[in-house]
């Protein structure tokens, strides 16, 4: 199988409510956003355009969430931030879980896949720190 990546970077804001950690504070990421993609039928000596994988990564991730508050719609600290962040005309997004790392990788693969045929979404919150989701089965530690 042959497959191709194609990074974007993207900053954005979120806070972590109830974590123990630092990252209970409101706080931002240059986030770089890493799609592995592969050819759908298996048969081409190119898997897509990298051109096109850019214009993807920008009308699904770019365009909706660079420069803006990434926030739990759940939580009511977070809401009332999003509310403060909307009267002064700032870009918010809510989502229906927290804004860690991991789930937002998820998110993003499903997001992508609607358009590509993604393999794995690797979301490095710094550069020394990435999520990666890819589809597949869990395992129970032995």
């Amino acid at each position: 199988m042959l497959s191709v990546s194609k990074e974007c970077h993207f900053d954005a804001a979120h806070v972590l409510t109830n974590h123990a950690g630092h990252c209970r504070n409101l706080h931002g990421h240059t986030y770089r956003l890493v799609a592995e993609v592969a050819e759908r039928t298996g048969d081409g000596d190119m898997v897509m355009d990298f051109k096109d994988l850019k214009n993807i990564l920008r009308e699904v991730i770019l365009e909706r969430f660079d420069h803006a508050f990434l926030y739990d719609e759940s939580s009511a600290v977070e809401r009332d931030i999003a509310e403060t962040i909307a009267r002064h005309a700032m870009r918010r997004v809510a989502f229906p879980f927290r804004t860690t790392a991991e789930n937002l990788a998820r998110f993003f693969f499903h997001e992508l896949a609607a358009h590509v045929n993604v393999l794995a979404v690797h979301l490095h919150e710094t550069p020394e720190s990435c999520a990666t989701y890819r589809p597949g089965k869990r395992t129970a530690p032995n």
